[in-house]
């Protein structure tokens, strides 16, 4: 007979461990616990916060994003880099970001200087309400220049963005919202001037159909397109192209993009401190959309009482404003300033800045000295 065959030697002769360099390991992530399973081919599954370095997904990561602001690199044109967009854990994302997630609005009081010598102190209260993805440090630096002139400013964050990004976003909601601060923060004698910005505007006709009494005037920006029920052809296609990026796109990949839309633009008023330094919120895009295809402002502007200062930029896409301006009750005090050589971030150009705040005075004047005058 034959000699059996000896084995092989060198099958299975060590017990050693396989090389780390194929090792997969498995981590949570810190901040929704997800197991998150990395190896040496895929780094990007496990990502670390930038601050802490604690271990977080890709998920969480890119939705917490933003660009870390402080004053002494404030605006500089370095700064809008889409390299300096940095990721974090959700408490230092929230440290380091421009909003202040103590609460869900802010109260700007009129300037101590001016409070004993102008008539608007403790009788106007402004009411920002910010535009889709953004936050109330949106309009922060102006209504802090309207604070010098005796204005008290109250700046809110919507349902699905900024403290409150984990609100259900709908129209019903918003409305609930500013009932609730209005009624926290207001006394039934001050006159109450709403102020949107896109999103803000658009839902802002909602909420005047439900709170119509609340508000003695409207400043309503970026909002010439007709984006609801009866709109063109053209605009549902933006609606519907709008939708597939917000909805496919992580919060870091929209500020990066839109990051590459601002620089073709003028933009350059505070944009890190009040957008990129705060974050951006698009996790419920396809309620945004929602929220704007909703509402029909043809049919809401005929009913409301107050007078309406509509501001655009003539690079926007606006084919309703004159419309919209036709439709106001209140001829006298209701008007439209397009700014020309504007785009849809005009409102945060250093351009038109300080015109759109002197012309929200001037508004805001008219509509108290016809309140006076009615009472």
């Amino acid at each position: 007979g034959q000699r059996p065959k000896q084995a092989s030697s060198f099958q299975c002769r060590s017990n050693r461990p396989p090389s780390s360099s194929t090792m997969s390991s498995t981590n949570n992530c810190v901040d929704c616990n997800a197991i998150i399973r990395g190896s040496w081919f895929f780094r990007s599954s496990r990502l670390k916060c930038n601050t802490c370095a604690k271990t977080i997904c890709a998920k969480c990561a890119n939705n917490q994003a933003l660009i870390p602001y402080t004053p002494d690199n404030n605006e500089k044109p370095t700064a809008l880099q889409k390299s300096s967009i940095e990721c974090y854990c959700k408490p230092c994302y929230q440290s380091i970001s421009t909003l202040d997630y103590g609460s869900a609005y802010d109260v700007i009081e009129p300037a101590a200087d001016d409070e004993d010598d102008n008539e608007n102190t403790n009788t106007t209260t402004l009411l920002w309400v910010h535009g889709g993805g953004g936050c109330r440090r949106m309009f922060h630096p102006h209504a802090k220049l309207l604070s010098k002139k005796g204005y008290r400013s109250i700046l809110i964050d919507l349902p699905g963005h900024g403290t409150l990004v984990n609100t259900k976003l709908t129209l019903d909601e918003c409305v609930d919202t500013v009932r609730s601060i209005l009624h926290k923060e207001c006394t039934s004698s001050q006159k109450i001037v709403y102020i949107g910005g896109s999103l803000g505007a658009y839902i802002g006709f909602y909420i005047f159909e439900k709170l119509n009494t609340k508000f003695s005037g409207a400043v309503l920006i970026d909002c010439g397109q007709n984006v609801g029920p009866d709109c063109s052809i053209k605009a549902r296609l933006g609606i519907w192209f709008l939708r597939k990026l917000s909805t496919k796109m992580s919060n870091k990949a929209l500020m990066a993009a839109m990051m590459g839309t601002v620089k073709k633009s003028k933009a350059d008023y505070h944009l890190v401190e009040t957008t990129f330094g705060a974050g951006y919120f698009f996790q419920q895009g396809g309620a945004q959309c929602d929220c704007m295809h909703n509402v029909a402002p043809a049919t809401i502007i005929p009913s409301l009482k107050f007078p309406i200062l509509f501001f655009n930029g003539s690079e926007d896409y606006r084919d309703s404003e004159d419309r919209w301006l036709s439709l106001c009750n209140h001829k006298e005090l209701s008007s439209l300033k397009v700014y020309e050589g504007g785009d849809h971030f005009f409102c945060h150009d250093s351009r038109f800045v300080h015109d759109m705040l002197d012309r929200i005075d001037r508004f805001t004047q008219a509509v108290l000295s016809h309140s006076a005058d009615v009472n």
